[in-house]
């Protein structure tokens, strides 16, 4: 199988977090079960916000730059991502995306298992499904 991202509906998550998502592969769109993979776009001074899933998160950095923020306990970690970086933010685990530069930053999130259709995952699953692809 192969999916052309270009061709895919862009579901826009409004502010204060603007950023767009695209489902990739997705248990409920019947194109793949194992894992939901979705194309980000975060703005230039935008970021996801603080938050968590019940997967796992891999975020494979394709362009921009930005910081990675981890959240463990007590401890927070903050680091310079930038194309060809790779953050794993496990089940459970607070994490962020903040986008530091002047061009949109660029990933692919890998969620194993799929998480829950919720909030603008939800939201971007739908626009997908009644869009005919994917």
């Amino acid at each position: 199988m192969i999916v052309d991202t270009r061709a895919l509906p862009e579901y826009k998550v409004s502010g204060p977090y603007e950023r767009s998502l695209r489902v990739v592969l997705d248990p409920r769109l019947g194109n793949y079960d194992k894992a939901t993979v979705l194309l980000v776009t975060i703005e230039p001074g935008s970021t996801t916000g603080l938050h968590q899933h019940p997967s796992d998160e891999i975020i494979y950095i394709l362009s921009g730059r930005g910081v990675s923020i981890l959240v463990d306990g007590e401890k927070t970690v903050e680091t310079e991502v930038r194309e060809g970086h790779v953050v794993l933010a496990r089940a459970g685990t607070k994490h962020e995306t903040r986008n530091t530069g002047t061009e949109p930053l660029r990933a692919y999130c890998v969620f194993i298992p799929p998480p829950p259709a919720e909030g603008p995952l939800g939201e971007a699953v739908r626009l997908t499904m009644a869009s005919g692809r994917g």
